[in-house]
């Protein structure tokens, strides 16, 4: 092995070390109903708000906020952010050569328009409401992951066709019917028990956390000592899921209903409650640690009771005020929780304690921006829009250990985040184009001669579970041992995948082929040194397959690939 190389190798590796520590009202007023019609002007109006609230925090704390950061790693980040894969070679070059001024405005505004966006948006969404463990069918051990893969593609679809939020949300609280025809309805399931049945403690908990951003758990069992929530507020919202059902078809859950008669789905088994309160009411049940067999009236959070009839469906009431433009709290956990997700925390943290006593580190911006989503009509690309096109999200990442902690939850700089397993695996698979990229440890010929035991799951799955990252906090590098030697050592890492082939294939010289290389992995070109080292390397060996390889093998291991920045 060459000296160049070994220098290259031991910058990669050295960077997989460091990798490892890395660790009001509103002003304005749309001109038109339409949600779409927002001009430009108008968005730079907002953003011009939110950034001099932002800077004027900095002032107080005596902190000098970052300055914006270079055009390939803002295109770089927008591109993970928004997409969830990082550029290819020609859209990385279109936008780095460009000139216009508004180019960065323009890019945001394209990358919401792609299909990339609803599909990153989707899995994010998967993840929040799915548990890292999913549930199991009884003694089969049955897990629903294609199911909780059609969920996300479901809110995909949702965020694609730019659905207003509060209808995207209507349709998870109220769905009614199978699974196969309702992705939605596995929310139940997926929020409920380990066993994947459906009880109003988890869909109570799973809805006010995600869709309130209010953390109600503690009041389950009693009284929480140190926040507003009393028990009866808990059991109050667990009413409205009372009669929520599943249906069981003999594999796993094929429907969710409210009906009080036959179960949906042909051959299917209802599954109920054994509450027997009236409608509208619930007893507190037998495992709870205080006030069991207490009854509680069904209300909205903090407020009037409800009236109901005997049989009346429950969630669409429930929805009507969930998702309305009066609730206080809907819109704002949102918002909340969209900043959470390009900031790496919320402007309330954290983001499901939205309670009054824990203020806002930047309450003009989180009104500003809950004003103008409900003015949108809870339009989600505008919100996204208005967030992306600010100074505070196109700050650099440079990290200064003096005051960083402060600079950082004021937002004075851009986290340091980690790539999404969905992240990493798509901008893998764009950088070997190896669409069926393959990351299991396992020996086919041994498989079949010795008896090997198999991977549990598909490729992706397995792939998700050795790179699980911390879905709470996205600048924890999570990654160890096990993740560094699948991608220093795999062979389908290592060996440069289809990439590499078509550059031979079409004999590329070395020098553009360093380039080409350097745009499919960290979307920039080589700098004038990394260029020579690169050159100098592939020179003193004449395998261009071997060399190229290398090369590649060196900017997939490097701490610049595995991060947003």
């Amino acid at each position: 092995m060459s000296r160049t190389f070994l220098s290259m190798a031991r910058k990669t590796l050295l960077g997989v070390t460091t990798a490892l520590f890395v660790l009001h009202q509103v002003e304005l007023q749309a001109e038109t109903d339409h949600p779409n019609s927002t001009k430009a002007l108008e968005v730079e109006k907002v953003t011009q708000i939110i950034d001099r609230e932002i800077t004027q925090k900095l002032k107080d704390q005596n902190l000098q906020s970052n300055p914006l950061t270079s055009d390939a790693e803002f295109m770089r980040r927008v591109y993970l952010d928004v997409t969830g894969c990082t550029p290819n070679q020609t859209e990385a070059q279109a936008f780095l050569s460009s000139q216009d001024p508004h180019k960065r405005a323009q890019l945001i505004d394209t990358l919401l328009q792609d299909e990339g966006f609803g599909t990153q948006q989707g899995r994010v969404w998967r993840d929040w409401i799915a548990p890292q463990e999913l549930p199991s069918e009884g003694n089969g051990g049955n897990q629903p992951i294609q199911a909780t893969r059609n969920l996300g593609k479901w809110f995909a679809d949702q965020f694609n066709q730019n659905k207003p939020w509060n209808q995207i949300v209507h349709e998870v609280v109220t769905v009614d019917g199978q699974l196969k025809d309702k992705p939605q309805g596995l929310f139940y399931s997926l929020t409920g028990t380990d066993t994947g049945i459906p009880e109003p403690a988890g869909a109570t908990r799973a809805i006010t956390s995600l869709f309130l951003g209010l953390d109600l758990q503690c009041a389950q069992c009693h009284d929480d000592p140190y926040k507003e929530w009393k028990q009866t507020d808990f059991w109050a919202q667990a009413a409205f899921f009372k009669n929520v059902q599943s249906n069981f078809n003999g594999r796993y859950f094929a429907a969710v209903t409210e009906t009080f008669g036959k179960p949906t789905g042909k051959g299917a088994k209802k599954i109920t409650t054994r509450d027997r309160s009236n409608n509208g009411l619930i007893t507190i049940p037998k495992d709870s640690f205080e006030n069991a067999g207490k009854v509680v009236e069904m209300t909205y959070l903090l407020s009037e009771k409800i009236q109901v009839e005997a049989k009346q469906p429950l969630r669409p009431i429930l929805s009507e005020w969930l998702t309305s433009k009066d609730n206080p709290y809907f819109a704002k956990a949102f918002v909340n929780r969209t900043w959470s997700y390009f900031f790496a925390r919320g402007i309330v943290e954290p983001i499901d304690d939205m309670r009054p006593s824990n203020k806002p580190s930047h309450p003009k911006v989180l009104e500003v921006l809950t004003q103008e989503f409900i003015q949108s009509k809870f339009d989600v690309k505008h919100l996204v829009r208005l967030i992306l096109n600010t100074d505070a999200y196109q700050r650099s990442s440079l990290s200064i250990e003096k005051e960083d902690k402060k600079l950082r939850e004021s937002f004075g700089r851009y986290p340091v985040k980690v790539l999404s397993t969905d992240q990493l695996y798509d901008s893998l698979r764009q950088a070997l184009q190896d669409p069926k990229l393959d990351l299991r440890t396992y020996d086919k010929k041994a498989l079949r001669r010795f008896g090997e035991s198999s991977p549990v799951g598909d490729e992706y799955t397995e792939f998700q579970r050795l790179f699980e990252t911390d879905e709470n906090d996205s600048t924890h590098f999570t990654h160890g041992i096990p993740q560094f030697l699948a991608l220093l050592n795999h062979p389908q890492v290592s060996s440069g995948g289809p990439k590499v082939d078509k550059l031979i294939k079409a004999k590329t010289e070395p020098q553009q082929a360093v380039n080409e290389l350097y745009f499919e992995t960290l979307s920039r070109p080589p700098s004038p040194d990394e260029l020579d080292e690169a050159l100098e390397y592939i020179q003193e060996d004449p395998d261009n397959k071997r060399t190229y390889s290398g090369v590649l093998w060196m900017l997939l291991n490097r701490s610049e690939f595995m991060l947003v920045r």
